[in-house]
């Protein structure tokens, strides 16, 4: 085993927290025991499309059990869980938010709110519209847009500025030759699950996500023996898959090679 160090980025809506944004129900002393149990040589961080203040709301103590986060996909970082940094330049910034007060003068009969964003934008919609609905809506009406991206959740549509993603977030707090994974269920996270050395998800990931990565990596159950063509399913879902996988992964990280 080499000094390099394992970053483990792991979502939060549809993958640690269920879409009624609760952690899975008798999950709580469970998922502390094992973020507790990692190795010296893994770095554990929340990757959400979400915000610091939303994090710490909904995961309370559990958010300091974290070595840091990616917030707003990719596109804000958190390296101590209290204060939060824009890792995106200024001028693009600038547009997403012009672009967001136009959005709001639409008054989108399935948009319930525009949640805080410091970077991108993320309507959440009202669960009588379908939510892939809505994404192709957007997207069809921002095709022309060349700074950002539309992409979606579990719960809501994201607008993202162009080439960063969950992956690029990730980096940030790597270097040389350590390994990124991704843990993960939804479309907004199909960069970062292409992108990552090792690639996770629970049971209950979006089937369309899992289709589009079926083109570069092989869906497979959870495995001993570790490789980056692979795409790894828990059979559980949601929390005790997150649990699950981060067991395998601590059982059986250091046999992986990076070649």
């Amino acid at each position: 085993m080499t000094d390099r160090i394992f970053h483990i980025g792991i979502d939060l809506h549809g993958t640690l927290i269920n879409n009624n944004e609760f952690l899975s129900e008798g999950s709580e002393n469970a998922l502390k025991e094992i973020l507790k149990a990692k190795p010296n040589d893994i770095k554990l961080y929340i990757c959400t499309g979400n915000d610091l203040l939303f994090v710490k709301r909904k995961l309370g103590d559990i958010t300091y059990l974290f070595d840091g986060a990616v917030l707003e996909t990719g596109c804000v970082v958190s390296t101590d869980m209290q204060t939060e940094e824009i890792i995106v330049p200024k001028n693009i910034v600038d547009q997403i938010k012009i672009l967001e007060n136009t959005l709001l003068d639409c008054d989108y009969p399935e948009v319930y709110k525009f949640a805080r964003r410091l970077s991108t934008i993320s309507m959440f919609t009202r669960y009588e519209y379908p939510l892939e609905d809505f994404h192709q809506k957007i997207k069809k009406e921002l095709k022309y847009l060349d700074y950002a991206r539309v992409t979606r959740s579990s719960v809501a549509v994201d607008i993202i500025p162009a080439k960063h993603d969950k992956y690029n977030g990730l980096e940030y707090f790597g270097k040389g030759k350590d390994v990124f994974v991704a843990v993960a269920d939804s479309l907004n996270d199909i960069e970062w699950l292409k992108k990552a050395d090792i690639s996770f998800m629970p049971n209950n990931a979006d089937l369309s996500t899992i289709e589009q990565l079926a083109i570069i990596k092989t869906k497979k159950p959870l495995s001993y023996n570790l490789d980056k063509k692979s795409l790894y399913v828990s059979d559980k879902s949601e929390t005790f898959g997150v649990i699950e996988i981060l067991k395998n992964i601590f059982d059986n990280y250091k046999s992986f090679d990076l070649k």
